[in-house]
């Protein structure tokens, strides 16, 4: 215990005196905080409010073609831009701009369509009729016609959940014009037959509600994803996996100056040694997050940026940076045991966090990258506390939630220790 206390306050000490090293670990991250954020925040915004641009040729210029033009711009999923009626050539020119990446779909509702659609009502209703009622509509008994058509066209590019997305609301939207026509034969009918005139305020659209909200752990209201909330704790964790280039520096120079040999000499494991500069990074770790995290709630606001919401559970926060801290001390120690050099530690360290950072979703978030980069994200430690961090400031999640991130980063902490461990002593006995 004496020797862990001892390395402890010797590594407190000889860090307080690098004012340079302090400034780094500190004003570095803070800086990255609020220039990325800012960089990102239009581009986040872009991704929640993005639209579908469609392209739509309506032919039909009657009731079905003109009502599923007007769901289409009134939805808040798409942009709408109508293509002139150019004759012929009009549908062609529809394909070369969809096809050109200019429209992601196009739609082009046939010529006819509404009457088409009265025709086949018309027929169906006269099916439920007597056979001596069949002549209801007219002097000519009704044929069933083709049903009436909209086309849509998709870039090639274009994922399926978009065409999915188009297909159901032209299928929502076609339903209720239908529903609308429906309605209109039947008052006719009515009123040519019994003299009765139906008042037309009733209605049949949103008798069933349907809500939609972000999927949460608990029945706390959960905020939408922005900008904020993936740069701050992406830059904090970046920040503190950074310390491996003073705490691997502080280790390097401790061996060239003779200090480490002294130390390894004495009688007792290295352990407590090892242990002793853990702690003094460890408690640097939680400064970093706690600066971090305070300015994204109390600074970011004031230059315009959403705030940053930390979620309920202070708990499972304190618990994960504590299991963050630990991950990054732990990976500065083996980066500092196994180098040579102060150049071959600083040069490895940084480049492998940055490594780390790259495919862990820290520059670039995940959901953005391929498949293939998804998966290889899941080996970073980096990736493994962002994704701790988003549950707990998005989902709202317990310890419970996030044990899985708290061990994976405790297990990558204790082999660093042990690999750290194994180096020293086999230094010592040679």
């Amino acid at each position: 215990m004496l020797k862990y206390l001892a390395s402890t306050i010797k590594d407190f000490i000889i860090l307080s005196r690098d004012k340079a090293g302090l400034a780094m670990l500190f004003l570095m991250p803070a800086a990255l905080i609020i220039i990325m954020t800012l960089l990102q925040d239009s581009t986040f915004k872009a991704l929640e409010e993005k639209k579908l641009p469609i392209l739509v040729l309506n032919y039909d210029k009657d009731t079905f073609g003109i009502n599923i033009v007007e769901g289409l711009k009134k939805s808040k999923f798409f942009k709408v831009t109508e293509q002139p009626d150019i004759g012929e050539q009009s549908e062609n020119e529809l394909k070369m701009q969809v096809a050109k990446g200019a429209f992601q779909i196009g739609v082009v509702i046939h010529k006819n369509a509404t009457n088409v659609l009265r025709n086949n009502i018309k027929f169906n209703i006269v099916q439920l009729l007597p056979e001596k009622e069949d002549l209801i509509f007219g002097d000519e008994p009704l044929l069933l016609q083709n049903a009436a058509k909209i086309e849509s066209y998709f870039d090639p590019i274009t994922k399926n959940s978009f065409k999915q997305s188009i297909t159901s609301a032209l299928h929502e939207f076609s339903s209720a014009v239908e529903a609308k026509i429906l309605f209109g034969i039947y008052s006719s009918l009515f009123r040519e037959l019994l003299g009765m005139e139906i008042k037309n305020k009733a209605n049949f659209t949103n008798l069933v509600e349907i809500e939609s909200a972000y999927a949460s752990i608990n029945d706390e209201v959960i905020v939408v994803p922005n900008s904020v909330q993936h740069n701050v704790p992406a830059w904090t964790i970046f920040a503190m996996f950074f310390i491996v280039i003073p705490l691997a520096g502080n280790i390097i120079k401790e061996r060239e100056s003779g200090v480490s040999m002294r130390l390894r000499i004495m009688a007792g494991s290295n352990l407590p040694f090892i242990l002793g500069k853990i702690t003094t990074f460890f408690v640097v770790g939680l400064l970093q997050a706690a600066t971090m995290l305070l300015i994204g709630v109390l600074i970011l606001p004031l230059i315009g940026l959403p705030q940053l919401i930390v979620g309920d559970s202070y708990s499972a926060l304190i618990l994960l940076t504590a299991s963050v801290a630990l991950a990054a001390a732990g990976y500065g120690v083996v980066i500092g045991s196994i180098a040579t050099s102060q150049e071959q530690s600083s040069i490895f360290g940084s480049i492998s966090v940055v490594i780390f950072a790259a495919i862990g979703g820290i520059w670039v978030p995940v959901f953005i990258m391929s498949e293939t980069m998804q998966l290889v994200s899941k080996f970073s430690p980096l990736n493994w506390a962002l994704n701790g961090y988003y549950d707990v400031f998005l989902r709202n999640a317990g310890i419970s939630e996030i044990l899985y991130y708290v061990a994976m980063l405790m297990i990558f902490f204790l082999i660093c220790i042990c690999i750290a461990w194994y180096y020293n002593m086999s230094r010592k006995e040679n």
